[in-house]
């Protein structure tokens, strides 16, 4: 099992004061919702749109492959409500084990996957499209539908606004109880509750009914990782495929120890497509 490289910060690199919040999430009235039949798990329709997709150079945390900030419109799509959980993955391989953390179990019914490779989610995907007769497509995110549903209509570093200190209202992240279990820098100033993965949806969702985008766990996305991608994507639906075998994908969305600077809707990251860890998971869509 190679351990996919999703951090790439300096941990102890102290964090300048945030600036004001650039943005409020909005309020959706009205939520269109799926469920699939076979795992039960539940899809909101993310409808489609245009945004700035990566991050300016003034935002706190910024890595220089969240750059140049480019319009991007992607069509609209059913997206997993939250990560895909143990119960869900267990159906397809009942033996899986996502493990613990130095005793605390990641191994809940309701808990989010872990220790699952980009290949897994994507025969996973494939599984559930059989298991419904083929009559859905499912598959994961492309880095542009990701970070498109994770900004939800806003345009600041978290969806919520750029505050890091409101973190723990919507998500579970390194913060007060993470500190209290193990010595941790750059702690979020909050407390979730939760040392390590919550159960999925156990925080307050951004404007489009997704759950835990910027916590508990990053996520698996379909393309393939490239340092300059936003010089080579094209307007509508951009998606770059692998051209070598075995290479890179993207990783998106913060995690369950995530600091402010990680936990923001423009972080980029990458790991072999076999690689896994106890803070990686993913989340599906379904094609209309």
């Amino acid at each position: 099992e190679g351990a996919a490289p999703v951090y790439t910060a300096e941990r102890n690199a102290p964090l300048p004061l945030p600036p004001a919040p650039r943005s409020e999430t909005p309020v959706r009235s009205a939520l269109k919702t799926w469920k699939e039949p076979v795992t039960g798990m539940e899809f909101v329709w993310v409808p489609g749109g245009c945004y700035l997709m990566g991050s300016p150079q003034t935002e706190i945390g910024r890595e220089a492959d969240e750059g140049p900030v480019h319009e991007v419109c992607v069509d609209g799509f059913w997206m997993g409500k939250t990560e895909v959980t143990n119960g869900e993955f267990k159906k397809f391989q009942p033996k899986h084990d996502s493990r613990d953390y130095q005793g605390h179990s990641l191994n809940g019914d309701k808990q989010p996957a872990v220790f699952v490779s980009w290949k897994d989610g994507t025969a996973f995907a494939q599984w559930l499209a059989e298991q419904n007769g083929g009559q859905y497509k499912f598959r994961l995110p492309t880095e542009a539908e990701w970070e498109f549903a994770c900004r939800a209509g806003t345009d600041g570093a978290r969806y919520w606004g750029s505050e890091p200190g409101r973190a723990c209202t919507f998500e579970n992240v390194g913060d007060q109880s993470t500190t209290r279990q193990w010595a941790m820098e750059n702690a979020h100033d909050c407390d979730d509750g939760y040392a390590v993965v919550a159960p999925v949806g156990s925080f307050q969702p951004n404007a489009f009914g997704l759950y835990d985008m910027l916590g508990n766990v990053a996520e698996w996305c379909s393309d393939a990782y490239n340092a300059d991608a936003y010089t080579k994507h094209q307007r509508m639906n951009p998606a770059l495929t692998g051209d070598k075998p075995g290479g890179e994908h993207v990783i998106r969305g913060g995690f369950w120890h995530g600091e402010p600077a990680r936990t923001r809707c423009a972080l980029r990251a990458a790991g072999l497509p076999g690689g896994m860890n106890d803070d990686l998971g993913f989340r599906l869509v379904r094609e209309p």
